[in-house]
């Protein structure tokens, strides 16, 4: 059985000896996150525009602006997330195999796969990514729908028991969305990389949760610690390219630049880690499928040469 240290080393090595799936990685997620906020921006450009004709007349029509755009600024939205999965799940659909078989192979796959890779498993992966977003969706929702009311029948009746409810609501948020996170990732693993039917592989991957629960936390919370080490490093840095004034202006725009290369250094290496993540993930399904050996122990030495070499000796 694959250890969850040996897991998270096959990971990381898979996702080191194919560099090129963290750069894709990054650049769909800078990507991702600019098409997300242009809506935004020509919203903003447009209500910019109303204010520069006539300021009294600009504020009486801006509810009026944002009522007419509101509509379409959240069609856009949508679409640029739409747009956004669909790149992610693609991704996913022709890394996910390559993973894999690193993973089994112990060494780099061989190269000119992945697009045929993706285009055999793209319908399957987007489903099994659909479904797992929908299932931390729905979670989130009924959290907020338990709080919600806990609210309401504490401002009602408030008692002892309403309190320790919405607590106990509360606390079992964490683990469940960590539950429901690896369920998702274990059935977009087993959908991309092992080709299995989405009810087939939402059952297998909810049958491995199970067997491996403690392998794949302790995975899992290893990766988030190297993560918070990321982030906490890159907050640092650029915290620190500002220097010790309040504000000065023209630091801070000097600083625009350095800060600018710190984000896209930990966008990378976010990417590394998500990728390697992904990989250690594919150990463990493809060791369940009896796909890798386990490591051989190296054989100790006997006790009689551990006491000779003990022994002091003259040099001469």
């Amino acid at each position: 059985m694959l250890r969850a240290n040996h897991a998270v080393r096959l990971g990381l090595r898979a996702a080191s000896r194919n560099p090129e799936l963290p750069f894709a990685k990054a650049l769909l997620d800078q990507a991702g996150n600019v098409l997300a906020v242009l809506p935004l921006v020509l919203a903003g450009l447009l209500v910019a525009a109303a204010l520069q004709e006539d300021l009294l007349l600009a504020a009486a029509l801006i509810p009026r602006v944002f009522t007419v755009l509101s509509w379409p600024i959240a069609g856009a939205i949508l679409a640029a997330i739409a747009v956004g999965f669909t790149a992610s799940m693609l991704f996913w659909a022709g890394a996910l195999p390559l993973l894999a078989a690193d993973a089994e192979m112990n060494r780099r796959p061989p190269r000119g796969n992945f697009i045929p890779l993706l285009g055999r498993g793209a319908a399957r992966t987007i489903a099994a990514g659909a479904l797992g977003w929908g299932m931390s969706l729905l979670l989130t929702l009924c959290l907020v729908a338990a709080l919600l009311f806990g609210a309401a029948a504490a401002a009602i009746r408030p008692s002892a028991g309403v309190f320790v409810g919405m607590a106990a609501v509360g606390a079992s948020g964490i683990p469940g969305a960590i539950l429901v996170d690896l369920l998702g990732r274990l059935t977009l693993v087993r959908a991309a990389a092992f080709g299995d039917p989405l009810t087939v592989a939402v059952a297998k991957a909810a049958s491995l949760l199970g067997q491996r629960l403690g392998a794949l936390l302790v995975v899992t919370g290893a990766f988030v610690f190297l993560e918070l080490i990321v982030a906490s490093v890159a907050t640092a840095i650029t915290g620190a390219l500002s220097g010790t004034s309040l504000f000065d202006p023209g630091a801070e725009l000097v600083a625009m630049a350095p800060r600018a290369a710190v984000g896209v250094a930990a966008a990378a290496v976010f990417a590394w880690l998500e990728v390697g993540r992904m990989g250690a993930l594919a150990a463990i399904v493809a060791d369940a499928e009896g796909l890798i050996e386990p490591p051989t122990p190296a054989e100790p030495p006997p006790v009689a040469d551990l006491v000779v070499e003990a022994l002091p000796a003259d040099e001469a």
